[in-house]
């Protein structure tokens, strides 16, 4: 999936192709909608490669289900990956199981230099809403 999603971005590139047409082969083939934008700029931020790494990475099911075991298997697996797809669906996943207006899982490792998975996850699940 990954070689055809690259033709796609670098047929749009070489204006083979409109931007319709490959936000509309993207949605075909990865099943998400790509933000115009997105598909325009992301040489910005990020490689060719991250970006389709990103596009053709899927989210991780049951987030709901996850168990305090999942989730410190997710974040051990957050360090080890170099994928930044992965690490965009890891990150997903934990902050809608935790869901919190703070202390999400980028921020509690790259603001917070936490590293240890089961300090982590302590930190995802302790409530930090201001109650009035």
């Amino acid at each position: 999936m990954k070689a055809h999603v690259t033709a796609i971005v670098e047929s749009f590139e070489a204006e083979e192709i409109t931007e319709a047409e490959a936000l509309a082969k993207l949605q075909e083939i990865t099943g998400r909608v790509v933000d115009a934008g997105w598909l325009r700029h992301y040489w910005n931020s990020q490689s060719l490669r991250d970006f389709v790494d990103r596009l053709c990475a899927g989210p991780i099911a049951d987030w709901q289900q996850l168990t305090d075991d999942d989730a410190i298997r997710l974040i051990a697996e957050y360090f080890q990956t170099e994928s930044p797809g992965r690490r965009d669906s890891v990150e997903d996943a934990l902050d809608r199981r935790f869901g919190k207006p703070t202390g999400t899982l980028r921020d509690l490792i790259h603001q917070r230099d936490m590293s240890e998975p089961a300090t982590i996850l302590e930190e995802l699940k302790r409530d930090t809403r201001i109650y009035l």
